[in-house]
């Protein structure tokens, strides 16, 4: 009690301080102020009660303190997988291997990427080759490039670094987001995301970070090629969890960069305005005169500040003014700095060292308006330390230069310009300064306004009988809603055009704008669908759509499997004209139980008629004359669906808001309750994994594999309070398999397969179960024991009920 007392006091200290007009938290004045008075953590505590920002109160959400208070003397420990997972893709033609390695894992201690400690998180970037892929064929070893050794498997397998651990065992897992990570790099650094399990609409994120050679003497030009980046992206991406659309790549998510440095900025030689750090802001939009759409369905990727190519980014928009505002920014790189990002309905504002709760001026402005919607839905966040790529080193090259020595790392300078490539700007001393490689966290933090934010009214499309249900089996069937899932807007088979999600006005509101660029050789080859439809056989449906065409014509219409064979259940033809239609074919009766699309087809069967030619599209339904229950979670990541669930829970300690969001119990004031013993799953790929690997495959995500005696799968911060059964979903060719379960490193129970569920390569996974008793927060592991065999069993996920 004593010691819940005195931070109380501390609390009141500084509101008091504060009330008067003393330092305020988030600033470097603070820090000082702070550490004279020999408590650190003060300013910190008192942000976690809370704030008051614009005369509006918010409370803590959700934070990661990586520890607690920043150099507080903690030592390694894993990261937390309730809050992160690890992640590895190829993008932005970065040159660098995303790795699983962390320094709590003792057969990481020296050549980890990740590492929490002393209060804080270091993602460190090392030189050394890495090939994270298994692609290539063998039957022999000698046909393995770069001295791989043919597996049993068929594949070649590599160790680039020759540390005696094969490379994929090495690399994070990639989850099908953007593209495939590639071979032949040779960095690795870390990665992590907050996808799918910390995912926030509308608030106020704070964290706090420093750049790498932070440690480097003052005014020591640091080397270039480093391009770390806090970052958000939106939460309808790829992964299909949660109770969301998640089918929406980019741009449609939406990306907000709050974070972005280029360490190659900080040459002045080079750059003499010295402005190495800024933000950008991408979405979709729709291509403008002489823009070639960026993929089917003609997206144009849209960025909108003037940093990092001296305004040359893209604001255009609606909202009677520049969109951004953002100039970039110097700052001493050497130091620990704070970022703020403020985020409501109208749009958001970014904040370095001077915060808004203090009345703080941004240093960055941006305006949602009609054509970003993007930045209306749940977010996640991404902390990653990229080595090389397009900002990194490529995205500065094509300037003006004389001599090669105007150019990065002494890059050619041809017909007046320099000839940079994504790696040619990297000169780091790997020997000497390799350790300094690192971006730095301190904690991050995310409180949403007591009051709550608005949602947009939900379409009357949804409720087709008008009887205050919702029996639309399409989402967002207005495209009004505050999400514009764009969920496979349009499809071609030989025709070409773009579509955007436009705001008509009047009583119309948001509608969904198509025009065909090529209408191609038949009426399918211009699509525009909703799909993902859930049908089942003898059950009658109606359907409906309301149309307008910039010409006269027959518009064909379908309900159709989305898989070959492709079924047709019904069709109709419409003639639609200038002016609204709605298109009311008859009822129909599902032959066969499936997944069925909604198809508009757009194209034409011979000719060019239609080219150029223009289609809106409102209130598309089709539902049962039953009143079939669609789940309703638009604008919403938690609380009632509608039909008698939820779209997400709320993890222990918080509750579900009115408006769509988990918060802190009692507004962030109080302590939060013990467990009351919430089932918990914990993904194999997502636990720290000793001597075992990640790969496809799981009926819930990856499965782990290799998982043999002595090998171990870990979760940081697992809460078994209250929980009295660990469930395991494994698989393997044989019986007998058995793993402990430990609770910071005490066995609590034994998982064994009794039976043989089918070979390695496609296992048929099943469960296997055991009860245990404990209770608090704690480091949880599946622990292998060894089996005549080799490996034990593959491990999908670990339940805890």
């Amino acid at each position: 009690m004593s010691g819940r007392g005195s931070r109380w006091l501390r609390w009141g200290w500084l509101a008091s301080a504060l009330s008067l007009g003393a330092v305020g938290c988030g600033g470097p004045e603070s820090r000082a102020v702070a550490e004279v008075e020999g408590d650190a953590a003060v300013c910190q505590e008192a942000l976690a009660a809370g704030l008051t920002i614009g005369g509006q109160a918010f409370s803590l959400t959700w934070e990661d303190d990586f520890g607690g208070a920043l150099n507080g003397g903690q030592g390694k420990s894993y990261l937390n997988t309730t809050n992160w997972t690890k992640e590895n893709l190829g993008v932005n033609f970065e040159q660098q291997a995303y790795t699983n390695r962390e320094c709590a894992n003792p057969a990481n201690a020296n050549n980890w990427n990740y590492c929490v400690e002393n209060g804080k998180l270091t993602l460190l970037a090392r030189q050394e080759p890495l090939d994270c892929v298994v692609w290539q064929t063998c039957t022999t070893s000698s046909q393995c490039n770069n001295g791989g050794t043919c597996a049993s498997t068929g594949y070649c397998l590599n160790d680039r670094n020759k540390n005696g651990v094969y490379d994929h065992e090495e690399c994070a897992p990639f989850s099908g987001i953007a593209n495939a990570p590639g071979n032949d790099t040779k960095y690795t650094s870390g990665r992590i995301s907050s996808d799918e399990k910390v995912e926030m609409r509308y608030g106020y994120l704070e964290f706090r970070a420093r750049m790498p050679f932070a440690e480097l003497a003052s005014g020591v030009t640091p080397p270039s090629g480093m391009w770390p980046a806090i970052w958000l992206l939106g939460a309808n991406s790829a992964i299909a969890n949660g109770g969301r659309e998640d089918s929406v790549g980019w741009p449609m998510t939406g990306e907000i960069d709050v974070m972005e440095y280029t360490q190659i900025k900080e040459n002045k030689a080079l750059f003499p305005e010295n402005k190495a750090m800024g933000y950008n802001v991408l979405w979709r939009e729709i291509p403008e005169t002489g823009e070639l759409a960026a993929r089917a369905g003609g997206w144009e990727p849209n960025a909108c500040s003037s940093w990092p190519n001296n305004g040359d980014a893209k604001c255009d928009g609606d909202v009677g003014g520049a969109r951004a505002t953002w100039d970039g920014k110097t700052i001493d790189y050497h130091q620990w700095h704070t970022w703020g990002f403020l985020w409501d309905e109208n749009g958001f504002k970014i904040y370095i060292d001077t915060m808004p709760y203090n009345g703080g001026t941004p240093v960055g402005t941006f305006s949602i308006g009609d054509g970003a919607t993007e930045f209306r839905q749940p977010m996640y966040l991404i902390l990653n330390n990229a080595v090389g790529g397009e900002l990194g080193c490529l995205g500065w090259g094509n300037r003006a230069c004389s001599s090669s020595a105007q150019c990065a790392n002494n890059a050619a300078c041809v017909s007046g310009k320099c000839q940079e490539t994504p790696a040619s700007c990297i000169n780091i001393d790997w020997a000497k300064d390799g350790s300094k490689a690192k971006l730095e966290v301190d904690y991050v933090r995310w409180f949403h306004r007591d009051a709550g934010y608005s949602q947009a009214p939900v379409a009357a499309c949804q409720d087709g009988n008008g009887d205050g249900k919702p029996d639309n089996l399409i989402r967002n069937c207005g495209f009004n809603e505050d999400y514009t899932y764009h969920r496979s807007d349009l499809f071609f088979d030989g025709g070409a055009g773009i579509t955007e999600v436009i705001n008509e006005g009047g009583t119309r509101g948001y509608v969904q704008w198509v025009r065909i660029d090529n209408n191609g050789w038949q009426n399918h080859s211009v699509q525009v669908r909703q799909e993902g439809v859930p049908l089942t056989a003898g059950t009658q449906y109606k359907w409906k759509v309301d149309l307008k065409s910039s010409v006269a014509r027959t518009v064909p219409l379908k309900v159709a499997l989305t898989k070959d064979p492709w079924t047709t259940l019904t069709s109709f033809n419409c003639s639609v004209g200038t002016s609204w239609t709605t298109c009311s074919p008859p009822n129909f009766t599902a032959s066969a139980s499936g997944t069925y699309k909604f198809e508009i087809d757009l194209g034409a069967a011979s000719g060019t008629a239609f080219n150029g030619s223009q289609v809106w599209v409102d209130n598309m339904y089709l539902g049962t004359s039953a009143n079939a229950c669609q789940p309703d979670c638009t604008g919403k990541t938690c609380g009632s669906d509608g039909c008698g669930g939820t779209c997400g829970a709320c993890r222990s300690g918080t509750t579900c808001a009115a408006w769509g969001h988990c918060t802190t119990n009692g507004g962030g004031t109080t302590e939060p309750p013990p467990s009351t013993g919430t089932p918990v799953r914990l993904e194999a790929e997502t636990g720290t994994m000793t001597g075992c690997f990640a790969e496809a495959g799981g009926d819930s995500g990856s499965k782990v594999v290799a998982f043999e005696g002595g090998d171990s799968i870990c979760w940081s911060n697992v809460n078994i309070s209250g929980l009295k059964t660990a469930v395991a979903h494994v698989g393997a060719p044989y019986a007998g398999g058995q793993a402990q379960l430990k609770f910071n490193n005490t066995v609590i129970g034994t998982l064994t397969l009794g039976t043989a569920t089918g070979g390695w390569s496609s296992p048929s996974l099943k469960d296997i179960s055991t009860t245990f008793s404990g209770s608090g927060t704690g480091t949880l592991c599946l622990a292998g024991v060894t089996h005549p065999n080799g490996w034990i069993f593959s491990v999908d996920y670990l339940d805890l009920k």
